[in-house]
C-alpha cells in the first residue's frame, strides 16, 4: 500500500494558453511560466520571482495555487478579476488562461538563437560599455526588448536590453549597454581585453517592455544602463515622428555616470514633440562644478509640470530600488497603475537564475 502511494506519479495538468493557441503540460511542482517556456512559447517574463508583473495572466477557467501573495504587485481590482502571476502559480486543475501583457496590439516575435561576433566595445561612462555585435542573419525585435548573450566558457547567459531602435527590415548589427559589475563574469570578460571578432550566441528577443501606442505624454525614468531600452524606444518614436510630450529623468551617482552629451542631444533634437531631459546626481561632491539637480531621481518626479500625471504613461528602467521608490510617487501623483511600465535591472547576485 505504502509502496503504491509513494511510487504514484506526480499529477500533471493541461493548460491552454491564449493568444498562443497552445496547450502545455504542467507538472505538480512546476509553475505555469516554467512549463510554457519549456514548451517553447515566447511567454513574457523578466524577474521570475513575482516582483515585476511582466507575466501577468488572466485565469479564465480552473484553479491555481499561488506561491506568493499577488497583492504585492497586483491591484485589488485585478485580482478580483482573475489576474494571476504565471511565475508564481501552480496548476491545481486543468486551466485556460490568457496572457494580459501581450495585449498591446503588436504581434509576438518568436525568440531564436543567432550566431554573432563582437564588432566593437567602447566606453560610454566610467562603468558602462557600448557593445556592438554583428549577426550572421538579420534579427527583428521591438524597442525596449532584450536578448540573452552566451559567452564561450561562461556557463549561464546574461540578459541585456537592445540599445538602439530596430530597423524595419531587421537588424544585422546590435547594440547593448553593458555595465561593468564587480566580479561580473560577462561584463568583466568584455572589459578584460580586445574582444573584436569573438563569437557569441544571441538568444532573443524577449520581454514586453516597449512603448505603448497612445496620444498621451510620456514620463521616462532611468538609471545606469537603464538608459539602453529608453534610448531605443525614444529613437523608435522619433522615426515614427511621434508628437508626444516627454520628460526624461535620469539618475546617476556622479558626473562620471552621465552619458556623453552627444547621446542626449541626438535623442532630444530628433524628438518631434516637446522633450525635457533632466539628469539627477545623488553622490556628486558638494564642491564640484555641477550646477544641476542633486538627490535621488525619484525626488524630482513631482517637479514635472509640463502635463497632468493622470494623462501620462510612465516608463521606468534601472536598479530595483529606484523603480520601487518611483512607482508609489507616480501613482500618488495621479499616474494610473496600468499606465506604468518598468524593467528592473538586476545582476546575478540579486537574480542568480
Amino acid at each position: 500500500m505504502l509502496k503504491r502511494l509513494f511510487n504514484r506519479p506526480a499529477k500533471t495538468h493541461q493548460v491552454t494558453i491564449e493568444p498562443f493557441g497552445a496547450t502545455v503540460t504542467v507538472g505538480a511542482r512546476e509553475t505555469i511560466l516554467q512549463a510554457a517556456l519549456k514548451a517553447g512559447l515566447a511567454y513574457p517574463f523578466e524577474c521570475q520571482t513575482g516582483a515585476c508583473s511582466t507575466c501577468k495572466t488572466q485565469l479564465i477557467e480552473g484553479d491555481i495555487k499561488p506561491l506568493t501573495d499577488f497583492a504585492y504587485v497586483l491591484e485589488l481590482d485585478e485580482m478580483k478579476g482573475g489576474t494571476i502571476l504565471a511565475c508564481q502559480s501552480l496548476a491545481k486543475t486543468d486551466l485556460k488562461i490568457r496572457v494580459n501583457t501581450l495585449d498591446d496590439g503588436l504581434p509576438t516575435i518568436a525568440a531564436r538563437k543567432f550566431r554573432g561576433s563582437v564588432v566593437s566595445v567602447s566606453k560610454l561612462t566610467r562603468d558602462i560599455f557600448d557593445v556592438r555585435i554583428a549577426l550572421d542573419e538579420s534579427m527583428n525585435y521591438y524597442a525596449g526588448q532584450y536578448a540573452n548573450l552566451s559567452i564561450p566558457g561562461i556557463s549561464a547567459s546574461r540578459s541585456y536590453s537592445f540599445a538602439a531602435a530596430p530597423r524595419s527590415q531587421g537588424c544585422n548589427e546590435l547594440s547593448f549597454h553593458i555595465r561593468l559589475i564587480p566580479n561580473g563574469e560577462v561584463s568583466g570578460w568584455f572589459a578584460a581585453s580586445d574582444r573584436t571578432g569573438e563569437v557569441i550566441e544571441v538568444d532573443g528577443p524577449y520581454g514586453i517592455f516597449r512603448l505603448r501606442q497612445a496620444d498621451v505624454p510620456i514620463i521616462c525614468i532611468a538609471g545606469g544602463s537603464g538608459m539602453a531600452p529608453i534610448k531605443a524606444m525614444l529613437e523608435h518614436g522619433s522615426e515614427l515622428e511621434l508628437n508626444r510630450s516627454v520628460v526624461y529623468l535620469y539618475g546617476g551617482r556622479t558626473q562620471a555616470d552621465l552619458y556623453g552629451g552627444a547621446v542626449i542631444d541626438t535623442l532630444t533634437t530628433a524628438w518631434a514633440g516637446p522633450i525635457r531631459f533632466l539628469p539627477v546626481l545623488s553622490e556628486e561632491p558638494e564642491d564640484s562644478d555641477w550646477d544641476g539637480a542633486r538627490g535621488f531621481v525619484s525626488d524630482f518626479i513631482k517637479s514635472i509640470d509640463e502635463f497632468k500625471f493622470a494623462d501620462a504613461q510612465a516608463y521606468l528602467c534601472g536598479p530595483p530600488p529606484m523603480i520601487d521608490a518611483a512607482i508609489p510617487i507616480l501613482t500618488g501623483a495621479g499616474v494610473r497603475g496600468r499606465d506604468i511600465y518598468f524593467d528592473k535591472f538586476t545582476d546575478r547576485s540579486h537574480n542568480p537564475t
